[in-house]
């Protein structure tokens, strides 16, 4: 796939969900409220306040109340600060050299996460804007930071207060999110042929994409849950039952991930249909229970009654199996270990329906589930300086885009300058807003930017030459910023060809300049042209080489994982999730380097496959890793792996060093070792080794491709 067609195919991609009405209408009134009350007072200062309610909306990025509380009062006063650059009055030199300063700086806020990342592209805006609309003396450039002020509290008295508090909703529905997904792969599993899948399909339905889904909601979840308990300590209500909810979606995807597993490996002839019909019949029940929990969280429905499935039909359909003629040990094993698995998903099933019946009451959790109540361990949390002091070096990408943005904003502003262009501030703003950290998503960003400019400008000139009455133009805005803020979740493409001519039809308001959509798509283009241009020139990091250092950190975060399960009775022990937890984190981490990649890639299709067969692989050694894990509960199961573990450690560390060091791994040792004498441990350990000799050869096909 070329580059322009990915980069296409990102423009028109829509997201799945739901549009953000809420978002929507805050953002309506928000704008629309103080731009009516402007028009019909007659101050047209007061536009200001919309002007600064719109930019504090923008860094509401939902979440906890706290959380949201937090970015929206720092961006108010904050952007309060800013709009005193409203009374420097510098001349072009000087602007030139601040505009250099201050956008490098705010570039480094996404030291900090999106967010303060977002308020950093919002603030250097704002000064942009500062600049070039000055204010006549510092009264003027007080009273207009005071201004900004009032719309941002009005932003947050719509974003916070205006509509009830429920301090746990935002928790509520990220943990919702997690049983939704899991239930939807139980779904699909359950309706998998009774043949087993064809040899084609081994893989498309269970490798990376819902079992990155599921982990990245958890994690989200935890966040967001984490955020809102803080400074509730010592609570045993509301909290405490959504963080065995939590760690109950955590227990299940780790079962889900080893009965996929092993589904996908069992026999499949017709003399094991009827057991398999069993095991997928469950599969349908278990998610109707997963779904009944997600329809407690987000609606408060009242769930009651225990999961009417049972993993029973199952063992019968099994031990009439044994009766009916000779089955390998094995194949036995094998069935044995799914029946094991359902019977503890119809546990998991059972505590956290239990657990959801009491959401909406006081009971507390019971004292016996079969569910971990502690959460995986968290890193901790770093002092406010550490993101800045691991920023400051050139090797980091943050450091080298934080420089690139202020040199293209600064050049930009001199350009502007220069050629004397009317309403130059929109060449700046979209140099900030396009310029990436990563040159493929800077591309894409531009395109967006370019494509949805060029489309809104069309649809704002259209409804200038249809209508100039200002009420109706007026209106016409605050729908416009409504369908915007509504479909950005869904689109950023949409939401810039929704935003533009809100934004131009302001401009015209303000100006009383009806022909500035032209104006507009001009400097867009120059913006963007800077911007792609600071991207190639300016300290270039391409994906292609971050990449190996991202996978060589997942294939050792599996190696660690590997070992924890080994060393462990229990995939329940705190060792154990915390390394799982970490491969999971790790391998997202590559795989989201991969996209990247795509957005860079100049060569043929073909040439991405290692890459892709690379990680594919890496997560499913790490799925089988988590079945092997699983299975250390059953009794008897040995717990000397030591032979595997040193053979598969060795191997992932060579891998791991090839790809840092851009060269062929060693071939693999021989002869591999065996799973000892127990049929499912040995089944495990083959599964294991088998992914692991395909990973391998995925990494012998990957360093030509590095060296490009």
């Amino acid at each position: 796939m070329s580059p322009l067609r990915h980069h296409l195919q990102s423009f028109l991609r829509v997201e799945p969900g739901r549009p953000a009405y809420g978002a929507g209408l805050r953002a309506a009134l928000a704008v629309g409220g103080p731009m009516a009350a402007a028009a019909l007072l007659h101050l047209p200062a007061a536009t200001w306040v919309g002007l600064s309610a719109l930019f504090v909306a923008l860094v509401d990025r939902g979440g906890p109340y706290r959380y949201r509380a937090r970015a929206m009062g720092a961006m108010t006063l904050m952007g309060a600060v800013v709009g005193l650059a409203a009374a420097l009055h510098l001349p072009p030199w000087a602007a030139v050299v601040v505009t250099l300063f201050w956008v490098t700086a705010c570039g480094f806020a996404r030291s900090y996460g999106d967010t303060p990342g977002l308020m950093g592209v919002v603030l250097a805006n704002y000064f942009v804007v500062s600049l070039a609309i000055p204010a006549k003396d510092l009264p003027d450039a007080l009273l207009r930071s005071g201004l900004f002020v009032v719309g941002g509290a009005w932003a947050m008295f719509l974003a916070l207060s205006l509509w009830p508090l429920f301090p746990y909703r935002p928790a509520r529905l990220a943990i919702a999110r997690c049983y939704d997904a899991l239930a939807d792969h139980a779904e699909e599993v359950g309706r998998w042929p009774l043949e087993g899948l064809p040899p084609f399909a081994v893989g498309v339905l269970t490798e990376a994409p819902w079992q990155a889904r599921v982990r990245q909601f958890i994690e989200q979840a935890r966040t967001v849950l984490a955020s809102t308990r803080m400074g509730r300590a010592g609570e045993s209500g509301r909290g405490e039952h959504l963080l065995v909810l939590l760690e109950g979606a955590d227990a299940m995807m780790v079962a889900l991930i080893a009965l996929t597993e092993m589904l996908e490996v069992a026999p499949a002839e017709p003399r094991y249909h009827a057991l398999r019909a069993e095991v997928q019949r469950a599969l349908s029940e278990l998610a109707s229970d997963l779904r009944r929990v997600r329809l407690a969280l987000e609606k408060g429905t009242e769930v009651s009654g225990r999961p009417a499935w049972s993993a029973g039909r199952v063992k019968r359909a099994l031990e009439a199996l044994e009766a009916s003629g000779e089955v390998p040990e094995q194949v036995r094993a094998g069935y044995q270990y799914v029946h094991t698995l359902l019977d503890r998903l119809r546990d998991y099933a059972h505590a956290t329906v239990e657990v959801a019946a009491r959401l909406e009451g006081s009971a507390p959790v019971p004292d016996t589930l079969a569910l971990p109540t502690k959460p995986a361990d968290v890193a901790p949390r770093q002092s406010l300086l550490e993101p800045l002091r691991e920023n400051l070096n050139v090797r980091s990408v943050i450091f080298r885009h934080a420089l690139r943005l202020g040199v293209a904003a600064s050049l930009a502003m001199a350009l502007v300058g220069a050629l004397g262009l009317n309403h130059g501030y929109w060449v700046i703003i979209t140099v900030t807003v396009v310029l990436q950290p990563y040159a493929g998503v800077t591309f894409q960003r531009s395109l967006q930017r370019i494509a949805g400019t060029l489309l809104g400008a069309t649809l704002a000139a259209g409804l200038v030459a249809l209508v100039r009455d200002p009420a109706v133009i007026l209106l016409a805005i605050v729908v416009l910023f409504a369908v915007a803020m509504s479909i950005q979740p869904l689109s950023l493409s949409a939401f810039q060809v929704m935003l533009t001519p809100a934004l131009v039809l302001l401009a015209e308001l303000q100006s009383g300049d009806w022909e500035l959509a032209g104006v507009r798509i001009v400097n867009t283009l120059l913006g963007g042209l800077i911007a792609l241009t600071g991207m190639r020139l300016l300290w270039p990091s391409p994906e292609h080489l971050r990449l190996p250092e991202q996978v060589a950190a997942a294939l050792r975060a599996e190696r660690e994982y590997l070992m924890a399960v080994a060393s462990a009775s229990s995939d329940a022990e705190p060792p154990v999730r915390a390394a799982r937890r970490k491969t999971a984190l790790a391998l997202l981490s590559a795989e989201a380097s991969f996209q990247r990649l795509l957005g860079e890639w100049r060569g043929h299709a073909k040439e991405l496959e290692p890459v892709m067969a690379l990680l594919v692989y890496a997560r499913r050694f790490t799925s089988a890793v988590t079945t092997l894990a699983a299975s250390r509960r059953e009794p008897g199961a040995p717990r000397e792996l030591a032979g595997v573990v040193r053979f598969t450690g060795c191997v992932l560390d060579e891998l791991a060093a090839a790809m840092e060091q851009q060269r062929r791994p060693a071939p693999m040792p021989s002869p591999a070792p065996t799973g000892g004498e127990d049929p499912l441990i040995r089944t495990h350990v083959e599964r294991l080794l088998r992914q692991l000799t395909v990973l391998h050869h995925a990494a012998e096909r990957v360093p030509p491709l590095l060296h490009r």
